[in-house]
């Protein structure tokens, strides 16, 4: 007589587990892999007769095309002018220049700044004529750097542009002290 089973349930494995366990092991094994390392020293010999001497070396400044901002009169703005003074050769006094909102009388303004700025470009030109290594530099030193307007600095930039100077830095002011709460700073 034949017997009849039972049937089973699902038989298949689960391997979910399994799969846990081998990621663990292969990460125990990676953490503790050690690489052999080298077990000697590579031995070089240098060059005596060149590379850095104990004597002092004289270092080579680099030329520079300095330009120095001041603003004058920086309280009463109808008298406010900034001051450009290009490295030895050349110092000037650009304004008080007052714009009206005419036309005629604001282009005039504009037109008489203009021809200032392009005085300094044409000095720009002549020093990198002169030296065509010459890097630009624009600095605005305290106190009365701080308060020259950014326009004017731009049309400066301007200048060493359209002189040939393609590389200009930017020295500006350092940043202001905090003021203690309290009044008990400086």
């Amino acid at each position: 007589m034949a017997m009849k089973m039972p049937e089973q349930a699902d038989t298949a494995l689960n391997m979910t587990p399994m799969i846990d366990i081998v990621f663990q092991l292969i990460l125990f094994f990676l953490l503790n892999l050690r690489f052999k390392s080298l077990d000697y020293r590579i031995e070089t010999q240098l060059p005596r007769d060149r590379g850095i001497q104990a004597t002092n070396q004289i270092v080579e400044e680099i030329p520079s095309i300095k330009v120095l901002l001041f603003r004058l009169n920086e309280d009463d703005p109808a008298k406010a002018s900034t001051k450009i003074k290009v490295g030895n050769r050349y110092e000037r006094t650009f304004g008080p220049f007052v714009w009206s909102g005419e036309r005629k009388h604001d282009q005039a303004v504009e037109d008489q700044r203009d021809a200032q700025f392009r005085e300094i470009t044409a000095i720009m030109a002549g020093l990198f004529k002169e030296n065509p290594k010459l890097k630009g530099e624009i600095e605005t030193p305290p106190p009365k750097g701080a308060s020259v307007p950014h326009g004017d600095i731009m049309r400066v930039l301007g200048c060493f542009l359209e002189a040939g100077v393609a590389e200009v830095n930017f020295g500006g002011a350092p940043a202001p002290l905090p003021k203690a709460k309290g009044g008990h700073g400086p």
